[in-house]
């Protein structure tokens, strides 16, 4: 199944890509998404342990389950002062 993912701040600055759509395994969570994630980009794996997941605009745990079509935010901690 395909869903778009969503980047923001540092993890969409290192990509230099706004959004994309991936292919995942059908009834996979968000945590499996992650995992494909950390294979697919693996110079910035550890980007992706301490990030807030947004599924269809609202925040998510790792156990969701996703569908067809859904859109994910991958929001990476924000610092500044």
């Amino acid at each position: 199944m395909k869903i778009k993912v969503l980047y923001f701040s540092s993890i969409k600055d290192k990509l230099k890509k706004v959004s994309e759509e991936i292919e995942i395994k059908e009834s996979s969570t968000v945590e499996d998404l992650i995992s494909v994630l950390k294979e697919k980009y693996p110079d910035i794996s550890q980007n992706f342990d301490k990030v807030m997941i947004a599924v269809n605009e609202e925040y998510a745990e790792k156990e969701q389950k996703l569908k067809e079509g859904d859109i994910v935010a991958i929001i990476p901690p924000v610092s500044g002062g």
